[in-house]
């Protein structure tokens, strides 16, 4: 029978990426953008600014230059860490007992990580808490607002009609809105005009882009209501990675967590995992955000 370490681990970086690899289960952002794999560097973006044009050069005249602004983009960290509370009967179990429950909970705080990913991202809210993070500009607030009707084709319209000068490669649904989109059918046939969205509403693709799925759109955590239905662009404009190693710690007493209770007067361990990323928004106008009219959460009609 193998003991557990009491002492904090840093994962490999291949078992971080790999970590990380799993947060598009929940993060739309993981899944419509992936994590640069850059390594552990220095958290700045040096991009082009896309403006270069082709010359066409007449047989033996002379060639013209272009000069290429490079802008260097900072990118912001954020720390975000999970602590689970097991009993302490882990510790007697069998070695593969022991790492069956503790992939389970890797899994879990895995996904717990692509969640915070959207909320620091969206609306630069704490998913634990709901609460503002000081110092964070959120998505939600920055990207082209549209003000949803009571259309929902006309909402996807608006979308599009904001991002002529852009590529649209993804879009990431609320489920409200995904919900709304699955029931929308075609009056002669009766068939879906969306039949890419599943009952799940996991769509995996929307009217041919890349789409995404999840509750971390309309921020369900969030204290304040940001009514929002969607994200659709050019998600390569949100670059995100890892900053450091994530470190694993399997912690045998006192209170990691600050609930009152003590570790080992409740015969418990914590299992902790901490990362730290970075990302920046090198252009937020290539995103257009809709919202209800009041900025409430609320169902659109759909459209018969």
């Amino acid at each position: 029978m193998a003991a557990l370490q009491t002492n904090q681990v840093i994962l490999p970086t291949d078992v971080s990426f790999a970590v990380v690899g799993k947060a598009h289960d929940t993060s739309t952002i993981a899944t419509l953008s992936p994590a640069d794999r850059l390594g552990f560097l220095d958290d700045k973006y040096n991009v082009f600014n896309g403006k270069a044009r082709a010359e066409v050069v007449a047989e033996g005249a002379k060639k013209g230059g272009y000069e290429q602004p490079i802008i260097p983009k900072e990118g912001k960290r954020f720390t975000v860490q999970c602590t689970t509370r097991v009993s302490k009967q882990l510790q007697w179990a069998d070695e593969d007992d022991q790492l069956q429950i503790l992939d389970a909970i890797q899994a879990d705080q895995a996904a717990a990580l692509g969640e915070a990913l959207d909320y620091v991202v969206y609306r630069a809210v704490n998913p634990a808490s709901g609460s503002l993070l000081d110092g964070y500009t959120p998505l939600s607030g920055d990207a082209t607002q549209v003000t949803a009707v009571d259309d929902a084709l006309a909402n996807l319209d608006a979308l599009t009609d904001q991002l002529l000068k852009y590529n649209i490669n993804g879009v990431a649904l609320s489920r409200t809105f995904a919900n709304t989109l699955r029931k929308l059918r075609v009056s002669v046939t009766g068939s879906r005009l969306f039949p890419e969205i599943p009952l799940s509403l996991n769509a995996g693709t929307l009217d041919g882009i890349p789409a995404s799925t999840s509750i971390t759109v309309e921020g369900e955590y969030a204290t304040d209501p940001t009514g929002v239905l969607a994200f659709m662009g050019d998600f390569t404009t949100i670059r995100w990675r890892l900053a450091r190693p994530i470190t694993a710690e399997v912690i045998p007493y006192g209170d990691p967590d600050n609930t009152g209770v003590d570790l080992a007067g409740s015969n418990q361990v914590a299992y902790r995992f901490e990362a730290v990323f970075s990302y920046a928004i090198l252009d937020p106008k290539a995103l257009a955000v809709l919202k209800t009219a009041n900025t409430r959460s609320r169902s659109v009609k759909a459209v018969k």
